[in-house]
């Protein structure tokens, strides 16, 4: 006999909260492509990217006010020091460097090495390095070096190292980094909080160092729409991706978090199909003079770094 009432719905756990959270930002990252497409037809990389933080930031402050540690920031400032360092200035400006000195398929294959080296490092942050995560972490590799060379493995013997390339690595390595550093901070700043320092002395740096673009006067001759790619960054890839980013890595810890990276470029793709007109292309039968998939946007992947 059935009972007349029922028991309390199952709530989901912290866990897939945090799993949810985390594939809604990759949709957010992944938007961050489609919008800086719009921005950068207007404004510079660095322009765009210092606009985008101090935007961010603005709608962090009233959060983050609420939510400052009573006690000082203790000993999350080390920390939430050089995430500001890597997250907030060395990654956008090593990228856009890398951009300017060597081909996007060289710059995103050398990129998509973050999430490898944020898990070869994650011990020293206190979590297992396991054979499942090793091989889940390589298969997503093997799946972005795929993309990226549209099918034809023999495009990456065609690649060789300069200094651009030695900057993407830098760049690499600096938002593995940032990943890292991020499980000392989450346990004692709230993500509001985090990201408003970033982003807010992230977007002082970035418009010092964009200021021989006349930041202000770019944004004063900027169309409404590109005005709005920047506004829609800074909502989707920053307060709202950044704030579920923070809470994946409190909740199933950096190594899990990152693999999401992997899934913004398929979904970039859809978004660009969909709202942009781009179309899929197969991989060609010869690889001298291809274009890489990113090739053709090369000042949005600037803008979403």
């Amino acid at each position: 006999m059935l009972s007349g009432t029922m028991g309390p719905a199952a709530r989901p756990t912290p866990q897939t909260l945090a799993y949810a959270g985390l594939s809604v930002a990759t949709v957010g990252w992944a938007a961050g492509f489609v919008a800086g497409k719009v921005a950068l037809a207007a404004m510079s990389p660095l322009v765009v990217a210092a606009w985008r933080y101090a935007v961010a930031a603005a709608i962090l402050l009233p959060f983050a006010l609420r939510q400052r540690p009573a006690d000082g920031l203790g000993r999350a400032a080390g920390p939430l020091a050089l995430m500001v360092v890597c997250g907030g200035v060395l990654y956008p400006w090593l990228f856009l460097l890398a951009l300017s000195r060597t081909s996007a398929t060289n710059t995103a294959l050398l990129i998509a090495l973050n999430p490898v080296l944020t898990l070869l490092f994650s011990p020293l942050v206190g979590e297992r390095l396991d054979r499942r995560r090793l091989l889940g972490v390589l298969v997503a590799l093997v799946g972005a070096a795929t993309v990226i060379t549209r099918g034809d493995p023999a495009h990456l013997a065609t690649l060789s190292l300069g200094s651009g390339d030695l900057v993407a690595l830098a760049a690499a390595a600096t938002w593995a980094t940032f990943n890292l550093t991020s499980r000392h901070v989450v346990g004692h700043l709230t993500p509001a909080f985090t990201n408003c320092v970033i982003y807010a002395l992230g977007a002082v740096a970035l418009y010092v160092l964009g200021s021989g673009d006349r930041p202000w006067a770019q944004l004063a001759a900027a169309t409404p729409t590109a005005v709005a790619g920047v506004v829609v960054m800074a909502v989707l890839s920053s307060v709202i991706a950044g704030q579920f980013f923070l809470v994946g890595v409190r909740t199933v810890g950096v190594g899990r978090t990152v693999v999401f990276v992997y899934l913004v470029p398929v979904l970039t793709a859809l978004l660009s199909t969909t709202l942009l007109g781009e179309r899929f292309l197969p991989a060609p039968r010869e690889v001298g003079h291809a274009r890489s998939p990113l090739t053709c946007d090369r000042r949005a992947l600037a803008a979403i770094a």
